[in-house]
């Protein structure tokens, strides 16, 4: 791989569950981006913590009838980054994701704050493309503490690059944000409303917002998840999902347009059982395998 797009691309020793499969169609990457993270710092030390916790889990995805043991992964390691310029690291970001998605891979992205999305975005082809984010936070402001690539502004960025965007587990959000998404017609979804509409439903209006997309990608920033199931993330809100709702809707929605799909904001300092690290690489096997499933059908 000696294109000039993978010069900021560092090969990580410690593999995903141990995956190396170079045919496979998922390529790990990690992103260890802990720049503007306001409240619960360490997001840098995910890739590895989930990693790590990979190895320990069973690759049979029983929802999905798919053994993720045979099919892999190729874990590329990790991109070099800089520490403290943010739209340079969108730029390595976006050069590293653009080289995969140009061979076609399916890229599976480690965080990291979820400003790494933006990078990630940045990297693939736009045009008609849709992406669903479960997460407690809109992130749709403008600007957060002086940066406008922010963990708390990176759908806003990713709205202004003519992205669709819809939002599930929605219930800490400013103002400004609701005035923003009410503007600019981005759906979202409580987990209140998740509840009282059901799994089934919540899909259903899902899939229709996104019928007219052409590819569609996943981001799953891990403080939607209630903190009572994933209690190591940089800024917990109670009221949240469960993980059964979150992969449930997932196993909905997805389809063979999926071009890749991101884990983001687990903070391993802060999680002292190791479950949250567990549960996002548990997330990672389970909606590689619906993907995997909705491109064999």
């Amino acid at each position: 791989m000696s294109d000039g797009r993978l010069l900021y691309l560092n090969e990580n020793s410690r593999k995903f569950a141990g995956f190396n499969k170079e045919r496979s169609p998922f390529v790990i990457i990690g992103i260890p981006m802990d720049i503007t993270s306001s409240y619960r710092p360490g997001s840098r030390f995910a890739p590895s913590s989930i990693r790590e916790s990979a190895q320990y889990i069973e690759f049979y995805s029983i929802r999905n009838d798919v053994d993720m043991g045979e099919i892999g992964f190729n874990d590329v390691g990790d991109i070099i980054l800089h520490p403290s310029n943010v739209e340079e690291n969108i730029s390595r970001i976006s050069s590293v994701i653009n080289y995969f998605h140009e061979n076609g891979k399916i890229t599976i992205s480690i965080g990291g704050e979820h400003t790494i999305t933006a990078g990630v975005i940045k990297g693939m082809k736009r045009e008609g493309l849709c992406l669903v984010s479960f997460d407690a936070h809109l992130d749709l402001r403008d600007e957060y503490m002086g940066y406008r690539y922010d963990h708390a502004c990176v759908m806003r960025r990713i709205s202004e690059y003519g992205v669709k965007i819809i939002e599930v587990g929605t219930r800490a959000v400013s103002k400004e944000e609701i005035e923003y998404a009410r503007q600019k017609g981005i759906a979202f979804f409580t987990p209140q409303q998740v509840r009282l509409l059901g799994v089934k439903e919540t899909s259903r209006r899902i899939i229709t917002s996104i019928q007219e997309c052409k590819s569609l990608y996943i981001s799953v920033d891990m403080d939607g998840i209630d903190p009572a199931y994933a209690p190591g993330v940089a800024t917990p809100e109670p009221d949240g999902l469960d993980p059964s709702t979150l992969l449930d809707i997932i196993n909905l929605i997805a389809d063979k347009r999926v071009i890749g799909f991101d884990v983001v904001e687990v903070s391993p300092s802060y999680d002292t059982s190791g479950i949250t690290s567990v549960l996002a690489s548990r997330i990672i096997l389970e909606i590689a395998a619906t993907v995997y499933k909705s491109r064999s059908l």
